[in-house]
């Protein structure tokens, strides 16, 4: 008989193959106020539990075909919230402990008593539904915590936001230098064929590339002449610094990456770390090409910028030795795009 869906919070499926028993069974249970599905084998079970999935399950241990341990093992498997009662005869405690180890909650001896059935239902009922009660109060505060993780980054991030503006303008040379970097490094990875998630990931680093340099004093940041060895280990600090601020708010361990490794070289002459070849992560070797265009092709106050052709001839040359050669020949017509654009809106 199929159970009224208004029913369902308090239904059992009934297990045995001696139909007496399950009729016995069956009966006690409605008259307690239960709806019931019965099903004369383990076979039979899970056909009708996968149509109609009841809170408990009254199984015999003995039957035929696979039986009762198997039968609850894969309810456990396929509704790990379903409440297992297990019915047995004394000689089968072994078996009955097998149950209790494969997840039912409890089981009971035959011949059986009505009174102790009706307990045990009441008792496994009542598990299932604090069960439920701890993961619904669970999953509410998973998402209060996400809820508030979101406001903590939102917050975190505008700040950040904040901070880059105020980075760009202790060097007027180098205003809005990270947004064209980000606007480049991502024009060359649609142009690459890269997939959304890495897009959106590459967007933040590129965004954030050059936030270490906040702990960059400006004497040595702004210095018009040449920087001495022990200025430019300074300068060269700045990828650590950023990784470093940016760890407690960004989990993405490929942004952070990338923020750490953007001044690294294929052969292996960068910084910090010295990584070569495959060892610089993809999104660093993305927003190399992009940051060192636009700092090539921007003003300093110690030189003059390149022009365009000035600055893809000096990536060509060094294709294959700081920049993946690929993303070099990408990035020609990246760049003539942008520039043709920004010529437009001009």
């Amino acid at each position: 008989m199929p159970i009224r869906e208004d029913l369902a919070a308090l239904t059992v499926t009934v297990v045995d193959d001696e139909p007496s028993m399950r009729d016995i069974l069956v009966r006690a249970a409605w008259s307690w106020g239960y709806a019931c599905q019965s099903a004369g084998n383990a076979e039979e079970a899970l056909p009708m539990l996968a149509e109609c999935p009841t809170p408990l399950v009254v199984t015999d241990l003995r039957m035929p075909g696979n039986g009762g341990v198997w039968l609850v093992r894969e309810i456990q498997r396929l509704w790990p919230g379903t409440g297992i009662i297990v019915v047995t005869a004394g000689e089968d405690n072994d078996a009955a402990l097998e149950c209790l180890n494969a997840g039912a909650d409890r089981y009971l001896l035959k011949p059986l008593r009505l009174e102790e059935f009706r307990h045990a239902l009441a008792a496994t009922l009542r598990t299932v539904q604090l069960e439920k009660e701890r993961e619904r109060y669970r999953r509410h505060l998973e998402h209060m915590v996400q809820e508030k993780t979101r406001h903590v980054r939102h917050t975190f991030l505008s700040a950040i936001d904040s901070l880059v503006r105020t980075l760009e303008a202790r060097d007027p040379y180098t205003k809005g230098h990270s947004l064209r970097v980000r606007h480049l490094a991502l024009r060359l990875a649609t142009a690459l064929g890269l997939d959304r998630s890495t897009r959106r990931k590459l967007s933040l680093a590129a965004k954030l590339h050059d936030i270490g340099k906040v702990g960059i004093p400006e004497e040595i940041l702004n210095k018009p002449s040449r920087l001495t060895e022990a200025q430019f280990d300074i300068i060269r600090a700045h990828p650590q610094i950023g990784e470093r601020i940016l760890t407690p708010i960004i989990r993405s361990r490929e942004v952070l990456a990338a923020i750490r490794g953007h001044h690294e070289r294929l052969d292996g002459q960068g910084y910090p770390d010295g990584l070569k070849g495959g060892e610089v992560p993809l999104l660093a070797r993305l927003i190399a090409i992009a940051d060192c265009y636009d700092a090539m092709t921007s003003s300093r106050a110690y030189r003059e910028a390149l022009t365009h052709g000035q600055a893809m001839d000096v990536l060509r040359s060094e294709s294959g030795k700081h920049f993946e050669p690929e993303y070099v020949r990408a990035f020609q017509s990246v760049a003539e795009e942008s520039m043709a654009q920004a010529s437009a809106v001009g």
